[in-house]
């Protein structure tokens, strides 16, 4: 009886691990990674003169090894934790303990605005508050894939152009699992008020007519949401 349970067991997660490998194919011929201090490993970028994560942060730990109020798997679905990584309120994000891997940060606006001048954003856009980039096409560029709408089509070599790798985990607010597949939300480091902070956000369903851009926006600081981290230059 206990060698079949045992046999039960290494077939689910072999399963598991063999799904895990499919959902991630074409993010692991990545071959540049970063560890953090749980040792979860992170498939990164350089998109002009930065390092990226390729994925979604997936730590409950800080650099000192203290755990996080935050950082749940969407929908609770252990299956989520490697294909869109682990929601965070702005609370963890910007604890001085450090979310990200040692040497990284969780990105700040400022960041984000630098990302988006290196994939092609104009200047007058950069700091504006709505969505933005779409004559370029900069949100479908970051996406890890994005399907056609009645009235917007894309050119299949821009999707995923820069190998960002975003997905649309959705969101965690007052309890509820929300907008996955539909939208994915990243906390930025910085602030805009005491109790909002500044984010970004993605758009996928076919019927937006946002999905080909990148929203600067802002948000309470309860909501949990997407984090990516960016090496520290210098």
């Amino acid at each position: 009886m206990k060698k079949y349970i045992l046999f039960i067991g290494v077939c689910m997660i072999s399963a598991t691990a063999s799904l895990a490998n499919d959902i991630n194919k074409e993010l692991y011929q990545l071959e540049d990674t970063v560890q953090d201090v749980e040792g979860n490993i992170y498939r990164t970028v350089t998109i002009g003169n930065q390092t990226w994560l390729s994925e979604g942060l997936r730590s409950t730990k800080f650099q000192d090894g203290s755990a996080v109020r935050t950082g749940v798997i969407p929908e609770d679905e252990p299956d989520n934790l490697l294909k869109y990584g682990r929601l965070y309120d702005w609370h963890d994000v910007s604890d001085e303990r450090n979310l990200c891997p040692v040497g990284w940060r969780v990105a700040t606006d400022d960041d984000w605005k630098q990302l988006e001048r290196n994939i092609g954003m104009p200047e007058e856009e950069i700091d504006q508050n709505s969505w933005r980039g779409g004559a370029q096409n900069l949100g479908a560029q970051l996406k890890e894939s994005q399907s056609d709408g009645l009235f917007k089509k894309f050119n299949p070599s821009i999707i995923n152009k820069h190998h960002f790798f975003a997905r649309p985990a959705g969101v965690k607010w007052n309890g509820f699992y929300i907008t996955q597949g539909a939208y994915t939300e990243f906390w930025t480091a910085t602030a805009s008020t005491d109790k909002k902070a500044i984010i970004r956000t993605l758009a996928y369903s076919w019927w937006n007519v946002h999905k080909g851009e990148i929203r600067r926006a802002t948000s309470t600081k309860d909501y949990m949401f997407s984090v990516r981290c960016v090496r520290i230059e210098g």
